[in-house]
């Protein structure tokens, strides 16, 4: 880059300049004066004769050395050059401003919202999720069952899920395409929650809300095939236990708790099991088996009732009912360190065996409230008339 020599109006003073900055406001390096820089013509020597001297009162003049000048505007640039910036000068006083580029400028939370979705747009995503009770009444003709659960459930899940939907639509610091996407996979999730409700099973519904309902009415439960009934807590909902080998893979089982009025920290358990056609059974109770192969098949029954745990207190033959012949044992178990009694009735009927079972604090055969109702109500009913 050449240099050129401007002078300052100011104080004469000499100074270097870049050529490209001739015809620019600049300023002096020695007074600090603005001027606009202009090239200075060097000046011709006055001829001298040999041994002159300067006239006398007037003190040679020495030109001073040229100093860098102060540009005060920028240079001119070059119609090929790209503009360069300028860093920011800080403010006396404060601290320096950093200036950062934002690199998603759609995303920054400084600059103007993006547009709202027209409404039409906002009315179609809010109505969305409202399918979902529709197909709920048409669901037993696609799946052919009913749901387990109440019209009220879809309807608050679409509720729920349009409430949603508004909130994602109406976040304005979100771009179009994501409240898109955000309202898509909300509705997309509800649909499926709904499907998964709509075919969730009954039983597990009962066993679910069984743990968390407490009980003190008693109803009658029947059996599926209609062959026998018994009065238990409700709800009373199925059960996959099976304490007994005699009773098959294919025992029907209910399970109830029932908390006394009276005593609301007490929980006491029911359980009600029909096990599979025995042979054995079958033997025993039409008299075939004799008594001794009697006492050793209830000897097998009371071995596996042990295994349980327990202390066993009694165990006792019993006939019920007396119409049927039916024969049966009772045990009487004493479990948690003897504050709680497990009482087991099993009867072979009709080539069946049955299962009953009472447990709870304190609890005997002779309770007129906790045991009888239940012991006593279980019956046999006559076949059903085609």
């Amino acid at each position: 880059m050449s240099l050129a020599v401007v002078r300052c109006p100011a104080c004469e003073g000499a100074s270097h300049v870049a050529s490209d900055a001739i015809g620019q406001m600049v300023g002096c390096p020695h007074c600090q004066s603005p001027f606009v820089a202009a090239e200075d013509a060097p000046e011709a020597p006055l001829p001298s004769r040999a041994g002159s001297k300067p006239p006398r009162g007037r003190p040679a003049r020495t030109e001073p050395r040229p100093a860098a000048v102060i540009p005060i505007a920028p240079p001119r640039q070059s119609r090929n050059e790209p503009p360069r910036e300028s860093p920011r000068e800080p403010q006396s006083g404060s601290e320096p401003v950093l200036v950062t580029e934002v690199t998603d400028p759609e995303h920054d939370p400084h600059t103007p919202s993006v547009g709202g979705l027209p409404a039409s747009v906002l009315v179609g995503f809010a109505l969305m999720p409202f399918g979902i009770p529709l197909l709920w009444f048409v669901g037993p003709l696609l799946a052919g069952k009913e749901a387990s659960l109440s019209i009220a459930v879809p309807v608050s899940l679409a509720v729920a899920a349009a409430a949603l939907c508004l909130g994602v639509v109406y976040t304005i610091d979100w771009t179009a395409a994501t409240r898109i996407k955000g309202v898509l996979m909300l509705v997309g999730l509800a649909y499926l929650t709904a499907a998964g409700l709509y075919f969730l099973k009954k039983d597990l519904m009962d066993r679910i809300q069984g743990f968390f309902r407490q009980s003190n009415e008693w109803g009658w439960v029947h059996a599926r095939d209609g062959r026998w009934r018994v009065k238990m807590p409700r709800p009373a909902w199925p059960d996959e236990q099976r304490p007994l080998t005699v009773l098959g893979p294919e025992s029907e089982a209910r399970w109830a708790r029932y908390v006394p009025e009276s005593q609301p920290e007490q929980n006491y358990e029911y359980w009600f099991i029909v096990g599979a056609p025995d042979p054995d059974a079958r033997e025993i109770s039409s008299g075939g088996f004799g008594l001794v192969r009697e006492q050793t098949w209830f000897a097998c029954v009371g071995e596996q009732l042990k295994g349980k745990g327990g202390e066993l207190v009694t165990v006792e033959p019993i006939t019920y009912p007396p119409s049927l012949e039916a024969n049966g044992r009772q045990w009487t178990f004493k479990i948690e360190n003897g504050k709680t009694f497990r009482i087991v009735r099993v009867f072979a009927i009709k080539g069946r065996v049955y299962y009953l079972s009472a447990e709870g604090p304190g609890l005997t055969p002779d309770d007129e409230e906790l045991a009888k109702p239940f012991f006593n109500s279980f019956e046999i009913l006559p076949p059903k008339k085609k």
